[in-house]
C-alpha cells in the first residue's frame, strides 16, 4: 500500500505542529509543510531558522513517527534566482523532506529549462528533488511540456510532479501517463472534482478551494493511477473550504484518508478480479 501524505494546503490555518498531530492522529503516514506561501497575503509560519514552531514540529514529527513527504510551494519564473531559498531549503532538510514542489510560468523552454537546473542545483546541496508540477493555467501547462524541462535540464534530482486534477483539466491521456519517463516520477497528488470550469480564474479557485474527495467527483483516478508506476508515495491535495469548516481538520482528514483507501482498495479488487 502506497503511504499517504496530508499536505499543508487542504488546511492551511493549522500550525506545522498541529498539522502533524492531526496527520497522526487520522492515519497518515506523512504530511506536506507549506514552507514558502503561494499567495500574496497567506500565512508565513516562523519555520526558517531555529524557530520555537520548529522545534515543536522536530519534536512532534519524532513522537508521532511521520515523515515530510514534501515542502510547498516554489514557482519558476522568469529572473527567479533561487539562491535567496538557501534558508528555505535547509529548512526543508531540517524536516528530512524529500521534494520541493514546483510550478512554472515561463514560456520559453530555454530558459524554464536554465532555470529549472538551477533549482536542481541549489536543491541538491540539500539533498532535495525538485519536482515540477504542470498546471492547465500556468505556462508550464503540460505533462510533455514538464518531461521537456526536466530531461533538457538533466539534473539527477529534477523529476515531475502529478497532480489527477491537472492531468484531467489539462486533457491528458491515460497513454500519456503511462509512456511518461518511469525515473522522472517520484510522488503523486489525488483529488476528485467536478466537470472542467469554463475559465482559468474559476479553475484556480476550486484547485485551491473546493475539490472533491476520491470518488466523489468525474475524474478517472483508478485509469490514473494504474498508468503511473505502482507503489509511489501519494499526497491527498483536496482543499475544500466548506467541507473543512463543516468537518473539522479530524474529520477532514479522515474522510480524505478514507476515500483515497477505497479508491486504492477498488484498484487491487479489480486487478485482482
Amino acid at each position: 500500500m502506497p503511504s499517504l501524505s496530508l499536505p499543508h494546503i487542504c488546511m492551511l490555518h493549522l500550525t506545522p505542529p498541529d498539522l502533524v498531530e492531526v496527520a497522526a492522529e487520522t492515519g497518515f503516514q506523512n504530511v506536506g509543510v507549506r514552507l514558502q506561501p503561494a499567495l500574496p497575503g497567506e500565512e508565513r509560519f516562523p519555520m526558517i531558522g531555529d524557530t520555537p514552531i520548529m522545534r515543536e514540529t522536530l519534536s512532534r514529527l519524532a513522537d508521532t513517527g511521520l515523515g515530510v513527504l514534501d515542502i510547498e510551494v516554489f514557482r519558476l519564473q522568469p529572473g527567479t534566482s533561487f539562491a535567496p531559498f538557501r534558508p528555505v531549503f535547509e529548512a526543508a532538510a531540517r524536516l528530512g523532506a524529500g521534494h520541493l514542489l514546483t510550478t512554472g510560468d515561463i514560456a520559453d523552454e530555454a530558459e524554464a529549462i536554465d532555470l529549472f537546473g538551477a533549482a536542481c542545483d541549489v536543491a541538491a546541496e540539500f539533498d532535495l528533488t525538485v519536482d515540477l508540477e504542470f498546471l492547465p493555467m500556468l505556462a508550464i501547462d503540460s505533462l510533455a511540456m514538464a518531461e521537456r524541462i526536466v530531461a533538457g535540464a538533466g539534473r539527477a534530482n529534477g523529476a515531475i510532479m502529478i497532480d489527477t486534477l491537472h492531468v484531467h483539466r489539462g486533457g491528458e491521456t491515460v497513454d500519456a501517463l503511462r509512456t511518461a519517463d518511469r525515473r522522472f516520477i517520484r510522488y503523486l497528488q489525488v483529488c476528485d472534482a467536478t466537470a472542467p470550469p469554463p475559465d482559468h480564474e474559476t479553475m484556480f479557485h476550486q484547485a485551491r478551494y473546493d475539490r472533491r474527495m476520491p470518488g466523489e467527483g468525474v475524474i478517472p483516478n483508478a485509469d490514473y493511477l494504474a498508468a503511473l508506476p505502482a507503489g509511489l508515495p501519494i499526497s491527498i491535495e483536496v482543499p475544500n473550504s466548506r467541507l473543512l469548516a463543516e468537518l473539522g481538520p479530524l474529520a477532514f482528514a479522515k474522510r480524505a484518508r478514507r476515500a483515497t483507501l477505497d479508491l486504492l482498495d477498488g484498484m487491487a479488487a479489480r486487478t485482482e478480479g
